[in-house]
């Protein structure tokens, strides 16, 4: 997910999680419940807020989409496969979602603050609605590098995965994260051993190379030096290097990803390969050691939240 910063109102433009388009089959389609229901009802246009927001970050050519009836389908799809703490959540807190052309491919989706307090609104670029994961992925992570014509070259592959879902995750997860509390406490376990604050890493992360990508403000890297990056990223705990941007995006990808591998299994893959597309290098961050280290977490925040504990309190704070 990448995030660009429109104000200092905390609003981003986004990333985040994708599920294996076997799920969208017809003959096995996702039920459709009243939650999903609810959240389908609150697909509205963008609001003039929100286009001025975009357009103050430069995109001039942003107007509203029109859905088809194979959008709507494929954004009931996405979400009905969310989980359950993040349909309950929306459903309180989300009070409108929208899909708007002429958003560069870098971007993603805008997660802001409703003038409603403690409510949000999720604006989505409208490609990605038939966008495949890998596509996003690739765009998103080439452009942490310079280019050589006789350089290696970056592939990100999520076979199977479509862009839609992953972004609802995402997004969704950031709304949950501000109900819950996560990245605003930095004892909480998922986040303790890597973050000091919401924009802050701890040792040794903050002095690695991974925390020098234009993710955190820094310049392209030379393309020559991508495979001392993964290499780094590789003995870390992050899943992606969008997760070292903020510790929100942390928590975004970790348990996006989590969710992945849990119901179908992804394949996420970096590969870097030579001019001739011989493979450099691979990686496959779903198995960095310090990464599934973290998945117990993951789990026990969602399998807590799923089964109702505390949902109430959360949304409902005295």
């Amino acid at each position: 997910m990448l995030k660009i910063m429109l104000s200092r109102s905390s609003i981003s433009l986004g990333l985040c999680l994708a599920f294996n388009s076997a799920i969208f089959a017809a003959e096995s389609p996702p039920t459709i419940n009243s939650t999903t229901e609810t959240l389908l009802d609150r697909i509205v246009p963008a609001s003039p807020e929100v286009i001025k927001e975009f357009e103050s970050a430069g995109m001039r050519e942003v107007r509203q989409h029109k859905l088809t009836d194979s959008d709507r389908i494929k954004i009931s799809q996405a979400l009905a496969v969310l989980p359950p703490l993040h349909r309950s959540v929306l459903a309180e807190r989300l009070v409108s979602i929208s899909f708007i052309d002429g958003i560069a491919g870098e971007g993603t989706a805008l997660t802001a603050p409703s003038r409603r307090k403690g409510k949000y609104s999720i604006t989505f670029r409208s490609s990605i609605i038939n966008e495949s994961l890998t596509e996003f992925l690739t765009t998103k992570e080439r452009r942490l590098f310079t280019t050589a014509a006789s350089g290696p070259i970056v592939t990100v592959t999520a076979d199977g995965l479509d862009a839609l879902p992953f972004a609802f995750l995402h997004e969704s997860t950031h709304i949950v994260d501000n109900v819950v509390g996560i990245k605003t406490n930095a004892d909480h376990p998922l986040i303790i051993d890597e973050w000091m604050t919401n924009h802050d890493l701890k040792m040794p992360y903050a002095g690695s190379i991974i925390s020098t990508t234009n993710f955190r403000g820094g310049s392209k890297i030379p393309i020559e030096d991508a495979e001392a990056v993964y290499d780094a990223l590789a003995m870390s705990p992050f899943v992606s290097l969008y997760s070292t941007a903020a510790a929100s995006e942390d928590i975004a990808e970790l348990l996006a990803w989590y969710q992945e591998q849990e119901i179908n299994n992804a394949s996420f893959v970096i590969a870097i390969t030579d001019s001739n597309g011989r493979t450099l290098k691979r990686y496959e961050p779903l198995s960095f050691p310090l990464v599934k280290k973290r998945f117990p977490q993951v789990k026990q925040l969602l399998d807590a939240r799923e089964s109702g504990r505390a949902i109430s309190a959360a949304l409902n704070p005295q």
